[in-house]
């Protein structure tokens, strides 16, 4: 979690203050007082990490009101006396002290308790997250978030693997949070959602004039992420040509908008999410592998719900907590979720959720539940072009690799209709020649 604390020393004794400031610089940054007044004016104006005091301070033991104010702001909190008043020691823990040391063992022993509760605070922040913001009980995802939660990786690429509705944006927006704090900027855009000839601008900006509809200059993501974060979902759906950028923007650091031969640079930390396989679109020529190795300086993947079986329950618990009203699942019910396969993932386990919150049942029961998804089932039979095979599909890998697989099928029916002549096939499928050769290329289809 945070490494670089913010501490308040609060001290009467110049010299003994100096040697207090020399202990605790290591952990972060000093600020100091000698008296309660001085101490009470920065507290009141500024959150600290780390609080360490004096008992007795001028005008009495003051160090008390200290602990506090400390307490109130949630600070860790440490205790120093050269007293064995045991009444006063007791008023101190009854005031919120963490730890009571005397300041004749304070070189020796301060640091190890200072480590100490910061062990304890990070493990309980940890807890909470897993509880509260990214539930799940999967001992291998647990290790490899929080070890991203625990190291400072700034400047470095991250990329999020995993089916669709697993949770990367929610995971990006956490790292983020985490890593250059909330205040930072936290800049999303999902490049499945952008035409390849808009993506260039969204990405890098444009000039006014730079084409057609460029009214005025636009600022593009990268630059509005410079001290913070860019996440760049689906980023495996980039063409070639906006690889190539891509890569140069990261490594440089420096981008030129649309129509602009001036060099923009922006200090931003990306992270990547796809449910795609990139390693095989590098295989099959799709993907840059310099690109692809430049994401993945640190990966994390996000299995699908069915592999972590054990995290159900949780997000059950969790989408019950988000609804305004409160509903009581029965046993059986609780078994029929479980047992599902969920093939959209933590995304279709929400609706449910939301679904069940709507039909107005304060018990919901096995043959209830049972209602709601028979209403998605029957909702999902065919309507038009479009029915329950294809949905599975596309909550399995995303409309885009639903798109992908439809035309990749009909190229390979059509060449084979006749014969591999392709004027004949472009004539039938109603696309040009380019649009052809390129679902040839990228689906290898000889």
């Amino acid at each position: 979690m945070k490494t670089t604390l913010r501490i308040l020393i609060v001290e009467d004794d110049k010299y003994f203050l100096q040697h207090l400031r020399e202990i605790l610089t290591p952990f972060g940054v000093i600020e100091t007082a000698m008296e309660w007044p001085a101490a009470a004016k920065l507290l009141k104006s500024n959150h600290y990490d780390l609080v360490v005091t004096d008992l007795h301070l001028p005008s009495g033991p003051d160090g008390i009101q200290v602990l506090e104010a400390a307490r109130q702001q949630h600070a860790m909190r440490i205790m120093l006396t050269s007293s064995d008043e045991e009444a006063l020691i007791t008023l101190a823990y009854a005031q919120g002290a963490q730890h009571v040391l005397t300041k004749t063992q304070a070189r020796e022993h301060l640091p190890a308790f200072v480590r100490s509760l910061l062990t304890q605070r990070d493990h309980q922040k940890l807890t909470s997250l897993f509880e509260e913001r990214f539930p799940t009980k999967d001992a291998g995802l647990i290790a490899d978030i929080t070890r991203l939660l625990t190291s400072p990786w700034q400047g470095r690429s991250l990329l999020i693997t995993g089916p669709t509705g697993t949770g990367k944006s929610v995971l990006g927006k956490l790292l983020a949070e985490t890593l250059v704090g909330q205040s930072a900027p936290f800049i999303h855009l999902n490049c499945s959602e952008i035409p390849d000839n808009l993506l260039e601008s969204e990405l890098f900006g444009h000039e006014k004039g730079a084409f057609t509809g460029a009214e005025q200059k636009r600022e593009g993501k990268l630059k509005a992420a410079d001290g913070g974060v860019l996440f760049l979902d689906e980023v495996g759906t980039m063409s070639p040509s906006m690889q190539q950028k891509l890569l140069k923007a990261i490594e440089e650091k420096t981008f030129f908008p649309v129509g602009s031969s001036k060099a923009e640079k922006s200090a931003f930390t990306l992270i990547t999410a796809t449910c795609e396989d990139l390693q095989g679109k590098i295989r099959q020529g799709m993907f840059r592998a310099d690109l692809y190795f430049r994401l993945a300086a640190l990966t994390v993947k996000l299995p699908s719900l069915s592999e972590r079986k054990t995290d159900i329950e949780g997000f059950v618990r969790f989408f019950q907590s988000q609804s305004p009203r409160r509903f009581v699942l029965t046993p059986d019910a609780s078994q029929m979720l479980i047992n599902r396969a969920w093939p959209g993932n933590i995304r279709e386990l929400r609706q449910t959720m939301l679904a069940l919150a709507d039909i107005g049942k304060g018990v919901v029961d096995a043959i209830a539940l049972q209602s709601v998804l028979g209403e998605t089932i029957s909702s999902n039979q065919s309507t038009g072009l479009v029915n329950d095979d294809v949905r599975k599909y596309v909550l399995a890998h995303g409309l885009r690799g639903y798109f992908q697989l439809v035309e990749k099928q009909l190229a390979q029916e059509s060449l084979e209709r006749h014969q591999g002549k392709i004027t004949l096939c472009i004539k039938e499928l109603k696309i040009s020649s380019s649009a052809f050769y390129r679902i040839l290329q990228e689906h290898q289809i000889s």
